[in-house]
């Protein structure tokens, strides 16, 4: 991943446009799609507040502000003030209506919560998740037998490769 644009692209198309397989489940956190060169991470949640897809903006390594004695220590290096409203705009533009925000500047995390569902596939699959291991479901979603760990790995991910950049043509370097 090398800029957010390749990002929200890849986590939107794994959000709304991967087919996943009927025998799949996938923790309901989603995944996450780091941009270490703005010191970020870009979560894409399939169902989180009021069962709705959720993006969220992380600082990957925050640094604190000792504030002295008794006193909460403060983020160096916060969400920007505007981060937050520039994601709503990039998400708007790519056809995606957002239902609200929460957290962000001056915190290290911000969310944007989406109107449309899921793919269908994919809620199916973080219902799976919630309803636990079917054959010890006393362990719920913490089993770890072979069968439950393996609906993990059936999960369609995005291809996170870097894709290598055009060659420019003779008539462009000029």
């Amino acid at each position: 991943m090398t800029d957010l644009a390749r990002i929200l692209d890849t986590g939107l198309g794994w959000l709304y446009d991967t087919v996943q397989p009927d025998d799949a489940h996938q923790q309901h956190h989603g995944i996450q799609l780091h941009l270490p060169e703005a010191n970020r991470w870009y979560g894409f949640c399939p169902s989180g507040a009021q069962h709705r897809p959720v993006v969220s903006v992380d600082v990957i390594n925050v640094e604190w502000v000792d504030n002295g004695p008794n006193t909460q220590q403060t983020p160096a290096n916060p969400l920007e003030p505007g981060e937050l409203p520039a994601l709503v705009k990039e998400l708007y533009r790519r056809g995606f209506e957002s239902t609200g925000t929460w957290n962000g500047h001056p915190g290290v995390s911000g969310s944007v919560g989406l109107v449309r569902p899921a793919h269908p596939t994919l809620v199916a699959a973080v219902d799976r998740y919630r309803h636990g291991c079917p054959l010890h479901p006393n362990r719920s979603v913490f089993c770890d037998c072979e069968q439950w760990t393996a609906g993990f790995g059936r999960v369609v991910r995005p291809d996170l490769r870097p894709t290598p950049a055009v060659a420019r043509s003779a008539e462009d370097a000029h």
